[in-house]
């Protein structure tokens, strides 16, 4: 079974999240990304946070473990960690998102957005979207 971290940084009102666009399919989600061979789950979220978002980070709490509902991927295991910031240049990430001639399909966006402002987007999944509206 296959298993992705996700990162759910806050910073006072606002939310890093991750605008895809692919063709027709215009949504958000909360940056991450595969776990590796022989990667604990919180060494996976830091790889991933520095590639996707240039960001060096901490990972903090374990707020939710489900198995994914996205077309394609319900067979893999999503864990979505609290993460703070420590350093780093948002938007420097070296992974293939930001890579010419890479089969990376599609726009990559990162964004803070405020969360007042998520019901009015498309941020998946809506069980994760839920719980952090009513914790944070």
């Amino acid at each position: 079974m296959k298993q992705r971290a996700r990162a759910i940084i806050v910073e006072g009102n606002k939310i890093l999240l991750i605008n895809r666009i692919k063709g027709k399919e215009n949504y958000w989600v909360f940056p991450g990304g595969g776990i590796e061979p022989g990667e604990s789950k919180e060494e996976a979220l830091i790889r991933e946070c520095q590639e996707e978002l240039g960001l060096e980070v901490k990972v903090k709490d374990l707020i939710l473990e489900r198995m994914s509902d996205k077309p394609g991927m319900e067979e893999h295991r999503e864990y979505f960690f609290t993460v703070e910031v420590l350093s780093g240049r948002l938007g420097s990430g070296k992974g293939p998102e930001f890579e010419k001639d890479t089969n990376y399909k599609g726009q990559y966006i990162i964004s803070w957005v405020d969360i007042k402002d998520w019901p009015d987007i498309n941020l998946k999944p809506f069980e994760v979207r839920d719980l952090v509206l009513k914790n944070f």
